[in-house]
């Protein structure tokens, strides 16, 4: 679960970051996008949230920190899903 600036911006200034979770994402990691606001929710109307989807990352649109990761560990506890229903499940 990636916890992220505004609705759902990364820093846009270092490539590596995207470099790395694109990456991840590659080998089969789940990335949930989360908003640290208290209202409001993940969209990739800017660039930076554009790139995070871009990159194979999950937005978690208004779910919270904690209720993104309860879901995914939920997900990741079913042997029969593979990683492209989990993405789609959250």
């Amino acid at each position: 679960v990636l916890e992220t600036f505004g609705t759902g911006n990364a820093p846009d200034n270092r490539p590596e970051i995207i470099e790395a979770i694109s990456d991840a994402v590659n080998r089969g990691v789940v990335i949930v996008n989360i908003t640290q606001c208290w209202k409001g929710s993940v969209s990739d109307v800017y660039s930076t949230g554009h790139t995070l989807r871009e990159a194979g990352v999950v937005s978690g649109r208004d779910m919270t920190t904690e209720c993104a990761l309860t879901k995914l560990s939920y997900l990741l506890s079913f042997p029969q899903y593979d990683v492209n229903t989990i993405r789609k499940l959250m």
